[in-house]
């Protein structure tokens, strides 16, 4: 994952599988996601609203995360204010210098900086778990995070990426996406670890000023591939709820 800082379950799942990326049962092999064509690297709901939402603080946030419960073997654990921190003197692009606007604006690296929370998910049996991170723009801030990430997926396939952990080596493939929110992406990142292929889902969705990321860490195969869908709608639709 590309989220720095994250405290608990979360840090333990950073250093496994990402080593060098910030953005965790039996063995199962995982059969590759289908690719989206070009043309349908975003797309948006029919129920999509011109209506300028409102800016969300970061504790109304917090209150819209996806309730503390168990479902389907997965645990919602509570969800936190959130500040991203600039990592620019610490990690160097030495390729693919245009993947990283794609990885800052999934992380609310942004400026200005979007109110941000964020939410660990962990599945039974599952020791890399995932997330979401929920980040509020006032004005056209959101349209402009989420333009720079489906803009960025033209182009970005593969980037080199150095940090005090060491050398990740990412490949990024376009997924076809589902129909939730005003607009959405989704995609994947690959890189090769020594415990086995390390791939980490993302789905992106923004909903009126807000932009939610969320991202699923599997590593050779052994865990959950996927952000489930259902809870996937269920969080956009708070979020909308929220801005009412």
């Amino acid at each position: 994952m590309f989220i720095h800082a994250f405290r608990g379950r979360f840090v333990v799942l950073v250093l496994a599988a990402a080593v060098v990326v910030t953005m965790s049962g039996c063995t199962v092999e995982a059969q590759p996601p289908a690719q989206a064509p070009a043309s349908e690297l975003a797309t948006a709901s029919p129920a999509a609203s011109a209506r300028v939402a409102r800016q969300l603080t970061a504790e109304e946030l917090v209150q819209a995360a996806l309730p503390v419960r168990t479902v389907a073997n997965l645990v919602g654990e509570p969800a936190s204010v959130y500040h991203a921190f600039p990592d620019e003197a610490k990690v160097e692009f030495l390729a693919g210098p245009e993947c990283r606007e794609i990885l800052d604006a999934v992380n609310g690296q942004r400026i200005p900086a979007p109110r941000l929370a964020f939410q660990p998910f962990t599945w039974t049996g599952d020791r890399y778990g995932g997330s979401s991170l929920l980040a509020s723009y006032e004005g056209s801030g959101a349209k402009e995070a989420f333009a720079t990430v489906r803009e960025g997926l033209k182009a970005c396939r593969y980037f080199e990426r150095q940090s005090p952990a060491g050398l990740y080596k990412g490949t990024l493939n376009v997924l076809a996406a589902p129909e939730v929110g005003e607009e959405v992406v989704r995609f994947e990142i690959a890189a090769p670890l020594k415990l086995g292929p390390s791939v980490t889902e993302y789905t992106v969705v923004r909903a009126g000023s807000t932009v939610v990321s969320f991202s699923k860490l599997s590593v050779a195969g052994r865990d959950v591939r996927a952000f489930p869908a259902a809870l996937i709608t269920e969080q956009v639709t708070r979020l909308q709820e929220a801005q009412q």
